[in-house]
């Protein structure tokens, strides 16, 4: 067969299927070109879940009749002049085939208002084929309503989802933008129906009641630069306290440059940064903004601009990583009353009851209204801090199952998961002596051999140096033979062989930590933690929660299960009906 030049019409078609993939990649290169507009409000309306209708409205400076005649032509952009500028890109559309695209698989209207002369100009564009520019009235900024996407691409639209899905696909892409510019407001019709609204006054934290609701946006934190970060790289967004997660990532938002992307470096940054702190299987919530230098970044891979490639990828994963773990360390809530500074003074005889239960923790606080409290020889309570973290003061009650602790606060009643307590206990210890460079090794009477396969070996061999500075001591036997001397004195190994093995096999299969290092300490802590279905004394159990008290990280254990929950005592009353 010869070779033929392709029809004009059927190039832009083929062309605009690499940009407009569904209704929601319309509505991204839209709301993009208004927010280089310098638009500080856009309103996004769609029916139909984008295929009947996509109206998006702004305020920014609008477009000449000349500008309109070439915005739906092919590769025409007022964003860069030459190859060079592409390494030092500060607008977010460069490409010039957003609207060309989209005006070949539609039924598009532009309505506009030219901001130097106050002149207003229409042009309709219709599935490729354009009209006349004309003059109207229009009271300020640019509107593009786009119709009956992809009818004339049946193929395209066969592979559309339905309305509800293509809505919910759109929505993310909204509150995205709503969340990474909060100082633009956004709104977002559904079928006439608002779903998303934002007041452009510059907070995150509000912006986010607009678009997740007031359950996700009490439980997040603002993001900060880590402070050695070289000059240029900067990250900001917000993401959820560990105690607020979900079962899909589909509420993280990823930025780079201002541009909305997906990202492995920092999706994957983001997530390990609640590493011991989310069980498996769920995820955090979040926004985050990433800034590097122009040169640094090749934001033109892939046509739709949603992929991005830098070039010190490492160094990108390790500030947002930094940032999160930062933020949501500094910040992580736990189960607490109100501090005695705050609170009113009848509750002090509540927390005074507990500490009476516990003198010997009771007997280090001092009240802190020195006129106003009981005598001297009362002693005052205020919550255990920890770390930056504040526990109750409890009383422990007993046992249930042998698993579970049973405790009393001041606010209801918590249940204390003993092995996952104990786990994050042993875990921290652990690491506290490997940055010491301190393990504390006990020796055993006589080594244990401990022979293993190939695939164990090999995972031996690269965690040999971290195992040691954990505190095992270790010397190899010949072939894939080593032999045990010695296990971190901080852990109560009953089959060190045993122990050693099963921390061997789940590292070989990726392990739960950040590094092979706290991997293996993880998985140490957990195989020589107590056990459920193990009894212990009210002795043991009231220890155990004062070391758990002491820990920097005290809600979830290493593998990210939580070690404690809490019932209030209002809703045990509801429970009983009492309320």
């Amino acid at each position: 067969m010869s070779i033929k030049r392709l029809p004009e019409d059927m190039i832009g078609r083929i062309a605009a299927g690499e940009v407009i993939e569904r209704p929601a990649a319309a509505v991204k290169e839209l709301i993009e070109n208004a927010l280089d507009a310098g638009a500080t409000s856009i309103v996004v309306s769609i029916a139909g879940g984008g295929v009947e209708l996509i109206d998006v409205r702004d305020n920014g400076l609008g477009m000449s009749d000349a500008d309109l005649v070439l915005a739906v032509e092919r590769h025409a952009t007022s964003k860069i002049t030459s190859i060079e500028d592409l390494m030092a890109l500060t607008t977010l559309g460069f490409r010039g085939e957003a609207l060309a695209s989209l005006a070949a698989v539609s039924d598009l209207t532009i309505r506009t208002l030219n901001a130097s002369d106050g002149a207003g100009w229409t042009r309709r564009v219709r599935f490729g084929h354009g009209e006349p520019v004309e003059r109207i009235a229009w009271a300020g900024g640019t509107a593009i309503t786009a119709r009956n996407l992809f009818e004339n691409v049946p193929a395209r639209r066969k592979f559309l989802r339905q309305p509800q899905t293509e809505a919910a696909y759109v929505g993310r892409v909204v509150g995205s933008y709503a969340l990474a510019y909060p100082h633009v407001a956004f709104a977002l019709e559904v079928e006439g129906r608002t779903t998303i609204q934002t007041d452009g006054r510059g907070d995150r934290i509000s912006a986010a009641v607009g678009v997740w609701g007031e359950e996700i946006a009490g439980a997040l934190v603002e993001l900060h630069t880590p402070d050695d970060s070289p000059e240029g790289y900067a990250v900001s967004g917000v993401v959820t306290l560990p105690h607020v997660d979900r079962a899909t990532r589909q509420t993280q938002h990823l930025f780079a440059q201002g541009r909305y992307i997906n990202s492995r470096q920092i999706g994957a940054a983001f997530e390990q940064a609640y590493q011991t702190l989310l069980m498996v299987g769920r995820h955090p919530v979040g926004c985050i903004c990433m800034t590097v230098p122009p040169d640094k970044i090749d934001v033109n891979v892939h046509p739709t601009k949603a992929e991005v490639r830098f070039a010190e990828e490492r160094l990108v994963f390790a500030l947002v990583q930094r940032a999160v773990r930062e933020a949501i360390v500094a910040n992580a809530p736990s189960p607490t009353i109100p501090t005695l500074v705050s609170s009113p003074l009848s509750d002090w005889n509540v927390q005074r009851r507990f500490a009476l239960a516990n003198p010997e923790r009771g007997q280090q606080y001092q009240h802190p209204v020195a006129s106003e409290s009981p005598a001297v020889d009362s002693p005052a309570v205020e919550p255990v801090v920890a770390g930056g973290h504040r526990l109750p003061v409890l009383r422990v009650l007993g046992q249930v199952a042998s698993s579970f602790i049973i405790a009393e606060g001041p606010d209801g009643m918590y249940m204390v998961d003993q092995h996952a307590a104990h786990e994050r206990i042993m875990f921290e210890r652990l690491m506290t002596d490997f940055v010491a460079r301190s393990p504390d090794t006990q020796m055993l009477l006589e080594p244990v051999t401990l022979e293993l396969s190939p695939r164990l070996w090999e995972t031996y061999v690269t965690s040999r140096d971290d195992l040691q500075g954990l505190g095992f001591d270790l010397d190899e036997f010949g072939g894939t033979t080593i032999l045990i001397r010695g296990v971190p004195a901080k852990l109560k190994v009953r089959n060190p062989g045993r122990m050693l093995e099963t921390v061997l096999d789940e590292i070989s299969s990726g392990g739960r930590g950040e590094s092979r290092l706290e991997s293996l300490a993880i998985s140490a802590a957990c195989h020589a933690s107590i056990r459920a279905n193990q009894a212990l004394s009210l002795l043991e159990m009231r220890e155990l929660v004062v070391q758990l008290e002491q820990c920097s990280s005290p809600l979830a254990c290493g593998h990210g299960r939580p070690t404690m929950i809490r019932m209030t005592a209002e809703e045990l009353a509801k429970q009983f009906s009492r309320r």
